[in-house]
């Protein structure tokens, strides 16, 4: 069997932002991946591994928006509040070409601006953490019920990738030396 070596000099000479977007896709893939694991067989099919899915899905959202923020804003300071890449990301894109649907969003639809900032301020898990955690740090279980349909979310994701693929076009002109070098490391 022949071996093959696989490390992080395929992106050194890369733009940051195409990194970025190199991880988002991966990331992406790999949610794909493992939902038409799910789909096809019952004993594969764990709530855990659902959790997963969801964690990579929203984990390659955050990255391909943060990608996105340092093609324009190359000095943007980064955390991980996907609700502010989301407005900073339709800030900085207004045209309608830029559209991208941005699964997994808290909304608080029918609550008054008070109860808004009450239910920010509690100490709610985020979804990402539901996703990553089966508990909060102090080993209390979440609250609530979590469930995916993989044949939805597969969906999703197709969708997902699409707008991924025609955005990674119109947003960083210098996509093809990201499509070269993972190309060139095969």
């Amino acid at each position: 069997m022949k071996k093959q070596m696989v490390g992080s000099w395929q992106l050194s000479g890369l733009p940051v932002p195409l990194q970025f977007v190199a991880f988002a896709d991966a990331y992406l893939d790999a949610a794909a991946r493992l939902c038409k694991i799910l789909k096809r067989s019952s004993r594969k099919s764990t709530y855990p591994r659902a959790a997963v899915i969801e964690f990579l899905i929203f984990h390659a959202v955050e990255l391909f928006l943060k990608a996105a923020i340092l093609q324009k804003k190359p000095n943007e300071s980064l955390h991980h509040k996907i609700e502010h890449y989301e407005k900073r990301y339709r800030n900085l894109y207004t045209r309608k070409k830029y559209a991208i649907d941005i699964p997994f969003k808290t909304e608080y639809l029918g609550f008054k601006p008070a109860q808004i900032a009450a239910r920010k301020a509690s100490i709610m898990p985020t979804f990402d953490q539901i996703n990553r955690y089966p508990a909060d740090k102090k080993g209390k279980k979440w609250s609530g019920i979590y469930a995916i349909d993989p044949s939805a979310v597969l969906m999703l994701i197709d969708n997902l990738q699409a707008d991924f693929r025609r955005l990674q076009v119109e947003i960083f002109p210098d996509y093809d030396m990201l499509k070269q070098a993972l190309a060139k490391s095969q």
